[in-house]
C-alpha cells in the first residue's frame, strides 16, 4: 500500500471481473449436471467431475489475470494498468492460443480436489444445519484452499514465468524449486489473505447458489 497505492489491491481485477461470472456459472451447471440432472453422483464424485470440466474453461482467464498483476508490479508504481484486452492480444499474438493454457494441469488437478472438497463440506454443512448457511459456505471455500493451496502457488509459477525463457519445463520441477529455495512454507505463501478472501467469496457465492437451488426445487414442487 505504501509503496504502490490502493490500486495494488485491485491488480488484475478486470479480467476477473470479465469471466468470472461466466466461469461460476459454467461450474454450478457442470455440478448439477453430474449430481442430480443425469448422472446423480455424490457430492465429492459431483464436485470433481465439475473442477476438472471447468478448469478448462478458467484456464484462459487465470492466465491474463495472473500475468496482468504480475506486470504491473513489474510496471513499478505510477504506471498505467495492463488492460486485459492488450494483455490477451498480445498472448495470443506473440506465443499463440495455446499459451492461454500454460499450467492448466496443476489448474485441474488443484480443481478437480478442490473442488470435490468444497462441495462435500458444503452438502454435510447444510445437512447437519448447526451452523449458518453462510458460514458453511465460507468454510467449505476455506476447505478448498486448505487442502489445494501448494497446487495453487505451483500453478501461479506456472501460469507466469517468461514464455520465451521458461524457468519450469514442468509443474514438478517447479513445485521441487520452491520447496529448494524456500522450503515448505514457500508452498503455503499467502495463506492467510487467500483464506481470508476465500471465505468472504464463498460465503456469498454458495449461499446465493443455495439460495436459487431452494427456490427452483420450490417452484418445481408447485407446479
Amino acid at each position: 500500500m505504501s509503496s504502490e497505492g490502493p490500486r495494488a489491491l485491485f491488480l488484475g481485477i478486470w479480467p476477473r471481473l470479465l469471466t468470472y461470472g461466466a466461469v461460476k456459472m459454467s461450474l454450478f451447471g457442470f455440478y448439477e449436471h453430474f449430481r442430480r440432472d443425469t448422472w446423480g453422483l455424490s457430492p465429492a464424485a459431483a464436485g470433481a467431475l465439475a473442477g476438472l470440466s471447468n478448469s478448462v474453461m478458467s484456464c484462459p482467464a487465470d492466465v491474463v489475470k495472473s500475468r496482468c498483476q504480475v506486470a504491473m508490479l513489474q510496471a513499478g508504481a505510477g504506471s498505467a494498468p495492463v488492460q486485459f484486452m492488450r494483455t490477451l492480444r498480445d498472448l495470443v499474438t506473440v506465443h499463440g492460443a495455446r499459451s492461454l493454457f500454460t499450467g492448466l494441469l496443476p489448474l485441474a488437478a488443484r480443481d478437480t480436489l478442490g473442488y470435490a472438497i468444497l462441495f462435500s463440506v458444503f452438502d454435510v454443512g447444510q445437512q447437519q444445519n448447526v451452523v449458518p448457511s453462510w458460514m458453511v459456505s465460507g468454510l467449505a471455500g476455506c476447505s478448498f484452499y486448505a487442502a489445494t493451496l501448494p497446487v495453487d502457488r505451483v500453478k501461479a509459477v506456472m501460469m507466469t514465468q517468461s514464455f520465451s525463457r521458461p524457468a519450469y519445463g514442468s509443474w514438478f520441477v517447479a513445485a521441487r524449486s520452491i520447496v529448494a529455495e524456500e522450503g515448505l512454507q514457500g508452498l503455503y505463501r499467502g495463506v492467510v489473505p487467500t483464506l481470508a478472501r476465500t471465505f468472504v467469496g464463498q460465503a456469498v457465492g454458495l449461499t446465493v447458489y443455495a439460495s436459487m437451488m431452494a427456490a427452483t426445487s420450490a417452484d418445481n414442487k408447485g407446479e
